[in-house]
Parts: structure tokens; sequence; C-alpha cells
């Protein structure tokens, strides 16, 4: 029997091309998934050409190129072509597609990105103002919002489009979440077109307060609006789905913490695959943030309750992980070169209390631990039995030297470079920084989720506990 031939469309995207002069065998790009976003290492021959495929998820996936701070997003079946000098990368770096569509959508990205950066140095000025109005503040938003719109349809609109407006939207609310505007004022088309009002964001009345599988599923920024709109300040409006979560039977009276993360997603989302997304995060986060045996049993809750398979099998995965680091338990060994070269092993420190600080140089709140409190850490506990080990793990060695005499950090300074990558970083399941872990005098985790030198009160109680003992 003869078949038609049936054309599938593949899961993947390729990226491939040239590097000239090039002096490392890979180079890296941020690839920014639904879940979380991880570090891609593509091998470059010694010709300097280079090819990696990489799977898509939901509609549209967004990297960063890291030579230059590049941000382009994908779709399945796509193929992507990038070519730089690594001897003037800023100036070569180029982007091309076998779609012109994609092409020409590429392009008006770099520009509006580049605005963005621009419009926010000249707008946090404004929203930490506190002699403005919030009116003032909310015009000089807008404004910037409405600048970077027109912007986008100014040669009228492609295909693409409508991802990277819904992208300019949430970026420009999740600021008005920051300068505490919403829900009081809300962003608008100044002067509206049909082609701004060919774009759906822009006619979507209360936008921020819309479930949408679309968004979902395309933009990182509504994602990341929507977590945080969720957990800092209220439920979701309006839902545009066709597949609706089922009620869930809790019961629960009291919540905190960890609890009323969780459950507000719970209750507040009906998009399915949404529901089981936002809860699998916040459990990341919870675990991150709040006390270890209450986030084992909102997991608990959850795993019973999750309908989707990628997230059902993510969340078990990661909770064998952070088994591993529950308080009581043997830290990870790790070992490790400080800034003179000479090598560090947590075993070299038995018999003391070992402070871990996981941090990085574009980490705004690492820096600001270190500049503002970390001082005073460390002159409070300069005689005591303990140990403060600070692992940077964003940049590579030059650069965390720079920064670590610009900082002046005390203490014993580590480099783990590659971030989720590096074994120790692994080990120790760091998925975000700045993040904290205190092991007592016989290597035993006494908190793998330790507060922060800003959090004084807390943390200077446990470690007068921690070092008596």
């Amino acid at each position: 029997m003869a078949q038609k031939a049936v054309a599938v469309k593949s899961e993947y995207a390729v990226i491939k091309g040239h590097v000239d002069n090039h002096k490392e065998n890979f180079w890296e790009f941020y690839q920014q998934g639904i879940l979380r976003f991880m570090i891609v290492s593509v091998n470059i021959d010694k010709q300097g050409n280079f090819i990696k495929r990489i799977k898509v998820e939901g509609n549209a996936m967004d990297l960063l190129f890291m030579p230059v701070q590049r941000r382009v997003f994908v779709k399945k079946n796509d193929t992507i072509n990038v070519n730089w000098d690594a001897n003037k990368a800023v100036e070569s770096f180029s982007i091309t597609s076998s779609s012109k569509v994609r092409a020409r959508a590429y392009k008006t990205l770099s520009m509006i990105d580049s605005v963005f950066a621009q419009h926010l140095a000249k707008l946090r000025p404004v929203l930490y103002n506190k002699r403005l109005t919030d009116s003032a503040k909310f015009i000089a938003l807008n404004d910037s919002y409405n600048e970077e719109i027109q912007m986008l349809v100014k040669d009228g609109v492609a295909e693409g489009y409508d991802k990277i407006s819904t992208d300019i939207y949430f970026r420009y609310a999740d600021l008005m979440i920051n300068a505490k505007l919403l829900p009081r004022y809300e962003l608008y088309i100044n002067k509206p077109s049909k082609y701004t009002n060919f774009l759906l964001i822009t006619t979507q009345r209360q936008a921020y307060a819309t479930e949408s599988e679309e968004w979902f599923n395309s933009s990182r920024e509504y994602r990341d609006f929507l977590f945080k709109y969720l957990l800092y300040f209220q439920p979701i409006k309006y839902t545009s789905t066709n597949t609706v979560a089922e009620k869930s039977d809790n019961k629960l009276q009291q919540y905190k913490y960890a609890w009323r993360t969780y459950v507000t997603g719970l209750y507040s989302l009906s998009i399915l695959e949404i529901r089981d997304w936002y809860c699998t995060q916040s459990i990341f986060w919870s675990f991150n943030d709040h006390p270890f045996d209450e986030c084992v049993e909102v997991y608990n809750d959850f795993i019973t309750k999750v309908k989707t398979p990628m997230y059902a099998d993510t969340l078990k995965q990661f909770y064998q992980n952070v088994q591993r680091l529950k308080p009581g338990t043997p830290a990870p060994s790790f070992m490790l070169k400080d800034e003179n070269g000479r090598m560090v092993s947590l075993s070299g420190f038995k018999g003391k209390v070992v402070y871990i600080d996981f941090w990085g140089v574009n980490c705004g709140p690492c820096i600001g631990e270190i500049k503002n409190s970390v001082p005073a850490l460390h002159e409070r506990y300069k005689d005591e039995n303990i140990v403060f080990v600070n692992v940077c793990v964003d940049t590579d060695k030059k650069t965390w030297k720079a920064s670590l005499k610009d900082l002046n950090l005390k203490g014993v300074n580590l480099i783990a470079p590659g971030w989720t990558k590096h074994p120790m970083v692994k080990a120790f399941n760091v998925t975000a920084i700045p993040h904290y872990f205190l092991i007592d005098a016989n290597g035993i985790i006494k908190n793998n989720n330790c507060p922060s030198a800003g959090q004084s009160g807390l943390l200077y109680k446990l470690l007068d506990e921690t070092i008596t003992k």
C-alpha cells in the first residue's frame, strides 16, 4: 500500500551560524521556557561554524543571546542564522531568518528593546520620586508605553507583532505594580489607529486582569507579570480559554506563607494549564522563601490535584532534589577555587558553622545586601566560630574579581560559573539568587533557606543558636 507523505510540524527550532575570530569553542544563550530559563551551550567547530536544535515551549519562546544581550523569539520549525566577529561582537552581531516576516519582527524587536532600556533609565527616578503625584508617574509610564507601541506599528503590522505588543504592555504593567498604580490607572493608547486597533492587547480592557491562553503560551512578560500579580496583588477577573480547571475541594481556612501563595492560584485561576503552572511555580518559589515543612505540606496537597503531566513530572523531580537538602541532612560537599587560586572545600570547615551566600554580580538584591547589610553581619560575628562563604554564580573570573574589589566583600569568596549548570549549584538546587544556606559545625544543614543579612533580627537569632550548640 502507498501512503501520502504527511508534513509534520517540528517541535523544534534551529539556531545556526558562524563566528569569526572565535577564541572559545562554545558560546551560550538563555532559553526562557514556560517554567524556567536555562543556559544553553553551543559548540563552535574549528572553522567557527555552529548549529543547535532546541525544543520550543509554547507558541513562541524567548532567547537572549549573551554575547550582546540581544533578545529574539522562536516558534516551532523556525531556523535562524546568527553571525558575528568575536573581536567586535556588538558592531558585527547579526540575526537573520529564512522568513522575511520573522526577520522584520527581529529588527523591530531589537529597536524597541533598545528604546525600552532608555525609557527605563528615565522612568526609575520618576517612579521613586516621593514628591511626584501618582497621576504624574502614570502619565510618564503611559507616554513611554505609547511611544513603543507606535514605534511597533509605524510601518504597519505583521505576524509576531501581537506577541511583541503583549510583551510591551506587560513590561509596563509590571512597572505599574512596582509603583502601586494598579488598579487606579490603566494603560491606554493616546491616539488609536487602524494599526494599533489590530493589536489585541491595545483593545482589551483591563488586560492586566485577564487570564489568557494565547498570552500565556507566547509571552514570558505576561507569565512573569501574572505570577507577580497573583502573588502580591489580587486574583484574575477575566478568563479567555476553552479548557477550564475543576473546582478545588480544599477547605483551608487559614492561609499563611506558602499556603497563601499556593491557594491564591488554586482558587483564582480557571485555565487548567495556567493553574498548574502557577501552583508549580509557587511551590518552587516557596521552597526558596518559606519554612520547609510547610512547603512539603503544600507539595503533598497539590501533587494530588495537578493535571498537566509536564508540571507533575517536574514537581516530582524538584521534590526529590529538595528532599536531599532538608534541614537535618548532610550538606553536599564541594571544592572550588577562591580569588587567589586556593582550593576550598566544605570539609575544610569542619568544626565551624558555615553561612553560604549564593549571589551574582548582575543581581540587584544581591548587591544591595552586600553593600548595605553584610558588613554589619561580618563585624558582629568576626570573633565567632563561623565562616562566611560567598559563591558567585553568574559571571566569569575577571568580572568576579573586579566586583570583589569594588564591593570589598569579606569572607571566603568562591566562583561557580555557569549558574544552573555548575555542579555545586545543582547540588544545592539553587534556582534563584540571592539564596542562603546555614550549615552547622558537623556539616549538617541547619537551614536551607536562611534569612539574609538584611533580615538581621531573624538571622542573628538563628546564628546565635547554631554557634552556641
